[in-house]
């Protein structure tokens, strides 16, 4: 806080205080609720309640099938099933990504909230602190690239049973999203400076 001319408190909003520390906190207690609830609690809740398990299924395209004007078909096609009589089996190998991805966010809230609090304390350049931003990136890369196996094995588990009509050599389909990639490249950098942050402060303890 400064003081203006007329002697009010004037914010500094390049400060991090306590206001914003609480509402990092709060944005992260619902990061971690909201990973609690849909992470874990949406699988629950369609086991209960026998809900339809969404399939992705590929089929081969006709040429009876009509189309557009001008437009063709490349052999293939994908299109969203329901099954309503999903096995246990069958939910827990496709709840298993949705998991994994809330375990990863939990994680990551965590890491971030003892970052946080140490940058409110006014102690954010610790090596400590480096290790946690490197491990936010390891999480982050490696919880997405098990994520998108495990949901191709889920996929694949179901496509190649009796399940669904015959679709001759399925294979594991994986998304490639380069979000991921960009905030993983974003933290390491946020890293290197508060790497850079610690050696700076080391040197002037030195010289002191």
């Amino acid at each position: 806080m400064d003081a203006n001319a007329s002697g009010k408190a004037k914010r500094d909003w390049l400060t991090f205080d306590r206001l914003d520390y609480l509402a990092a906190k709060i944005v992260l207690g619902i990061a971690v609720v909201g990973s609690v609830l849909f992470g874990l609690g949406g699988p629950i809740r369609g086991a209960v309640t026998n809900a339809p398990l969404p399939v992705s299924y590929s089929t081969k395209v006709t040429s009876s099938i009509p189309l557009p004007r001008g437009a063709t078909h490349n052999g293939n096609a994908t299109v969203e099933l329901m099954l309503t009589d999903a096995t246990l089996g069958e939910r827990l190998t496709r709840a298993l990504p949705e998991l994994l991805i809330a375990a990863m966010t939990i994680a990551v809230a965590w890491l971030l909230y003892k970052l946080l609090r140490d940058t409110q304390a006014g102690e954010p350049f610790t090596r400590r602190n480096v290790r946690r931003i490197n491990t936010i990136v390891l999480v982050i890369g490696l919880g997405w690239i098990v994520a998108q196996f495990a949901q191709g094995v889920a996929d694949n588990m179901i496509q190649t049973s009796d399940r669904i009509p015959d679709q001759g050599n399925p294979s594991l389909v994986f998304t490639f999203t380069p979000l991921p990639l960009v905030v993983m490249l974003v933290i390491a950098l946020i890293g290197e400076v508060f790497r850079r942050g610690v050696q700076l402060r080391d040197d002037v303890e030195g010289l002191v």
